[in-house]
């Protein structure tokens, strides 16, 4: 996401009044057009979305730079005017520049403290202690108006172009097919025009987010091949842009504690794809403090964090905010190579040790089908109540499971974007290949729901039901570790560890979205006997015909796991797996059953 410039810049001061600084009326409103009109421009031709354009509100800028900029400020001046003014700060996807004005003016408000008269110190601020990098040469032009105006004239205009450039930030030194004119630059040719040749103090801003899952925005092969050779094993083809500009801004900060604070898609906490970046990342970086944020942010569906790292420093514990007021919610530590775990931490999710030996892997093989099942099922998926389970197998989405229940028949669900009701696979219709997955998929298994608040299991004993994309199929080696299997996924111990590994995966911040490589990863109990009362306890909840009866069940299977898992009697464990449990939905109104058929 770039920043196009939506703010007023009055709001885009520190919290702290030593570096506040209102900016005039009439540059907010000049300020204020020019950006709104650019976006308008972008979202009018397209390119908005396909270049991840997006304003970062005012209240969002001010609170990185109170936990990026401002500790920097604040011991730079007491280390003098020299240390002060060579403060050097990169955006380096700086849209119109709305991130390096609220920069400026606090290092001007800085400069002012220290006795600079306000004409030098706006000359230094926003002259030479700013650079923007930007690939729109339309945004970059509104930046050095921009900064040129907040100066009152005091930057001369050449400093603030030689400041602020078009280039694609991330192919700078790669080789000499960029598309811009600064593909004969190389990084040291910037630290060099900034005045920092040991690199930034601080990289900040809000690159774009560019999902390579999406075929709008995913990038060319030849795109490719120059940009990621420069980040060698710490990104593949499937990284996001944003994560990139990450791992841009680890490259061109100081070494000696400089500070990367990048906005990033809440999904750099756990993606796979991004597991190599945020392994090097911490090779020497700390990660000092992570924003998260749950609220939206932009208009677009996406949640967003802020990872804040700084090089050269060494601790294992992060200071968490969240929220659009940034509050302090404590502090956490770094375990295993995913990051959700500060995640759960400030969301206020129980961290627990849990006695396991082995894995799921160990009595269990898991599938998850794929989009040519999906749309391969487009056409053949029909709303039958009666006919036969093997011609017209039954459709199971996520949807239709709960934990120890399936809902077919009694609660609707879509599937390519049409309701169903009892939904059906015409077998007869699918190809070829299609009805060997059919075949395939029609024996006991279990089927994991994605994208939910707990791990939501039931068991398909008979093997009866189809699971639609995105369920996960999971077949057991030994046909008694069904209602086993049922147990532990369904647990409150297991439904902590997949939080604590993989929460902010999914689009829902409080939702859990695992591949079936990652269930094959959950740990197994340590106590066999507590496992199997658990197991009991799980088969009765699943024939259960009444919701009541089910509960009490389900609550007993759940205390025995904790058991298995040597947490006997956690009642804040139980209490938080119970409030995370789908709540009680109205059955589907019943048709006729001549509407049915």
């Amino acid at each position: 996401m770039k920043m196009f410039d939506q703010l007023d810049p009055s709001e885009l001061g520190s919290s702290r009044e030593s570096f506040e600084h209102p900016m005039s009326e009439d540059f907010r409103q000049v300020s204020h057009l020019a950006g709104v009109a650019h976006q308008q421009a972008l979202e009018t031709s397209g390119r908005r979305k396909r270049g991840g354009s997006y304003y970062t509100p005012p209240d969002v800028v001010s609170g990185l730079l109170d936990l990026a900029l401002d500790p920097i400020l604040e011991l730079r001046t007491r280390q003098g005017l020299k240390a002060a003014r060579a403060i050097r700060v990169i955006d380096p996807a700086c849209g119109s520049g709305n991130f390096l004005l609220a920069v400026g003016d606090r290092i001007r408000r800085c400069l002012e403290t220290l006795g600079v008269d306000a004409r030098e110190a706006a000359r230094a601020a926003f002259g030479e202690c700013v650079t923007g990098i930007d690939i729109d040469e339309t945004a970059v032009g509104l930046c050095r108006e921009s900064l040129l105006q907040a100066s009152e004239g005091a930057a001369p205009e050449s400093a603030v172009n030689d400041h602020v450039f078009c280039a694609d930030a991330l192919e700078i030194g790669a080789d000499q097919r960029s598309r811009f004119t600064a593909d004969t630059l190389d990084w040291n040719d910037v630290f060099e025009l900034a005045g920092c040749n040991g690199g930034y103090d601080l990289v900040i801003g809000n690159p774009p987010f560019l999902s390579q899952l999406a075929t709008e925005t995913t990038r060319t092969e030849d795109y490719a091949s120059r940009v990621l050779e420069q980040f060698s094993d710490a990104a593949t083809a499937l990284t996001d842009t944003a994560v990139l500009f990450l791992l841009l801004g680890h490259k061109v900060a100081r070494r000696d504690m400089g500070i990367v604070c990048l906005i990033q898609p809440m999904s750099v906490l756990s993606a796979r794809d991004a597991t190599p970046a945020r392994s090097k990342l911490l090779d020497d970086c700390q990660l000092q403090a992570l924003w998260t944020c749950e609220e939206a942010v932009f208009d677009a569906s996406v949640r967003v964090c802020a990872p804040l790292l700084r090089r050269g420093s060494d601790s294992d514990r992060v200071s968490l905010y969240a929220g659009r007021d940034f509050r302090p919610v404590g502090e956490a530590a770094i375990t295993g190579s995913s990051w959700s775990g500060l995640l759960a931490s400030s969301q206020g999710i129980p961290d627990r040790k849990t006695r396991s030996q082995g894995t799921v892997a160990d009595i269990a093989s898991a599938t998850a089908d794929f989009r040519d099942q999906y749309y391969g099922l487009r056409g053949c998926v029909m709303d039958r109540r009666e006919a036969s389970d093997i011609e017209f197998p039954r459709l199971v989405t996520s949807g239709l499971i709960d934990p120890a229940t399936v809902l077919w028949g009694k609660r609707r669900t879509k599937f390519d974007k049409a309701t169903f009701e009892f939904p059906r696979v015409d077998v007869a219709r699918l190809e070829p290949r299609l009805r060997e997955w059919v075949t395939e998929g029609l024996r006991p298994k279990l089927m994991l729901a994605t994208q939910t608040r707990v791990l939501e299991v039931v068991v398909d004993e008979f093997g009866i039901y189809l699971a639609s994309v995105p369920v996960i199929s999971v077949s057991v080696n030994d046909f008694d570790d069904l209602w086993r299997l049922g147990a532990l996924l369904t647990s409150p111990p297991v439904t902590l560890i997949a939080a604590r590994r993989h929460l902010g995966a999914a689009l829902n911040t409080e939702a859990l979205k695992l591949s079936a490589s990652d269930v094959l990863k959950l740990p197994l109990p340590e106590d066999d006997s507590h496992w199997s009362l658990a197991a009991e306890h799980f088969m009765s909840a699943s024939r259960s015909l009444e919701p009541s009866a089910r509960d009490v069940q389900l609550l007993a299977s759940a205390e025995a796991m904790c058991a298995a898992y040597g947490l006997s009697n956690d009642v804040e464990l139980l209490d938080w797996w119970r409030y995370r449990l789908p709540k009680p939905r109205r059955p589907a109104r019943r048709r006729t059953a001549v509407a049915a058929l």
